[in-house]
């Protein structure tokens, strides 16, 4: 099978037997969704967010693997420095085969959330009663949505899939936010017999009843954590015999964001933390500080990252300060090709999902589907990353961020119809 397909369309009574199965869906979905967003974990973190996937999938009927013998001995990048019980051990895949030939489908949904204090008021989802019960933890990106979308589709296709042909995967993918889950995943090995991937993301700009399939610019990505050593020193008697581990720090921020002035297309750095000092009188010792960079193509990602580690490390050497780099994760970039964009789009016609669908969409961010995918494209499959419209109360990765629940069970109809043309299943 190539890159631009071939899959087999979706026929318009299929559409409409899953249309019908969809809508039976949705009052559990939106409860799900809603669950999943009171009790949102970080990544490498989410073990009851896990716990509760791998019940429902169960139920339904699938095989599922979970826990170390998902990931199991691969690097887990970004783990905390304290881990929890189970941090490391997340997300699940859950499988059928219909023991008929035909080809791998995986469906890739992302479930962690981010340190984001969400907000009360008039915020939808406090003033509703469902807001975050965890203090400074929030999914303020819609894996909430997704999770519940990805179960919704497990229990939508689960009476049809004997009837198809091929091996079905739906992969709850665990540290999405930084780049860290996807690598794991794809060097656990779960990718190389996939023939179809595909994975959704809502929001992003897009409005509700309306699906981008014409997807390009997903950011390739890659963040570092820094620590800066010098030595401590009393600031007012001898300040000469300290080394500033602050003062260092603070010239490589300002240093780092220089280094995004490229006309090359989505090149972006940004440092998100920074930590140094114990007293005012005191000449810091130790700094540490975090940053991200972001290019729309690999290669100009890979340059940009070099000129970047060579100048932390300048920076460092400069103000006699130790510099210890460490790499926290990263995503690839990507963009869909014509063929799954063109097949995708007739299949939302089919089933009438999304009314609305533009001629192309830049993505614009990273998105660690992105390694999936070429993972999957650099085996001979095919791949697209589909971005799902629904208005937002607010930008992703702010406390208010909330979106239209009215594009779940749409959302589920789209995943359930594309993993039922290319399956060649057959609802009656």
């Amino acid at each position: 099978m190539t890159q631009a397909g071939p899959f087999p369309p979706l026929s318009r009574r299929a559409g409409e037997l899953l249309a019908r199965a969809a809508t039976q869906q949705e009052a559990q979905l939106v409860a799900e969704r809603r669950a999943f967003h009171a009790d949102p974990e970080l990544g490498w973190q989410e073990v009851r967010t896990t716990a509760r996937i791998v019940q429902g999938l169960e139920g339904a009927g699938y095989q599922v693997v979970a826990g170390p013998a998902f990931l199991g001995t691969v690097e887990r990048r970004g783990m905390s420095d304290d881990p929890i019980p189970g941090e490391g051990d997340t997300g699940c895949i859950a499988l059928y085969d219909t023991g008929r030939p035909g080809p791998t489908v995986c469906l890739r949904v992302d479930i962690d959330a981010l340190p984001i204090n969400e907000a009360a008021g008039n915020h939808a989802p406090a003033a509703q009663g469902f807001a975050s019960r965890r203090r400074g933890v929030m999914h303020s990106c819609g894996h909430d949505g997704h999770a519940a979308i990805g179960l919704a589709t497990a229990r939508i296709l689960r009476p049809f899939l004997e009837t198809g042909n091929g091996r079905l995967k739906i992969l709850f993918q665990p540290a999405e936010e930084g780049g860290r889950g996807g690598r794991a995943v794809a060097e656990a090995g779960w990718m190389d017999d996939v023939d179809l991937f595909f994975a959704i993301h809502l929001g992003l700009g897009v409005p509700s009843d309306t699906a981008a399939f014409h997807v390009r610019g997903l950011l390739a990505n890659a963040r570092y954590d820094v620590t800066l050593t010098g030595r401590a020193a009393h600031a007012g008697k001898a300040p000469q015999e300290g080394r500033n581990a602050l003062l260092a720090a603070c010239q490589i921020v300002q240093g780092l964001h220089a280094m995004a002035q490229s006309s090359q297309p989505g090149t972006r750095v940004n440092v998100g933390l920074l930590r140094a000092g114990t007293a005012v009188n005191i000449v810091p010792e130790e700094a540490a500080l975090t940053f991200e960079m972001r290019a729309e193509e690999t290669a100009d990602l890979d340059r940009l990252d070099r000129r970047c580690r060579d100048f932390v490390e300048a920076t460092a050497r400069a103000h006699g300060v130790e510099c210890r780099m460490s790499h926290g994760g990263g995503a690839e970039g990507y963009s869909n090709p014509p063929g799954i964009a063109d097949w995708a789009t007739g299949v939302n016609a089919a089933a009438a999902a999304f009314a609305n669908t533009p001629p192309v969409f830049s993505f614009g961010a990273s998105e660690d589907a992105a390694t999936l995918a070429n993972r999957v494209c650099q085996r001979g499959g095919a791949a697209g990353v589909f971005v799902l419209g629904a208005d937002l109360a607010d930008g992703h990765h702010t406390p208010h961020f909330d979106f239209d629940e009215g594009a779940l069970v749409k959302s589920a109809l789209l995943c359930s119809a594309l993993i039922s043309a290319a399956m060649a299943l057959d609802p009656r």
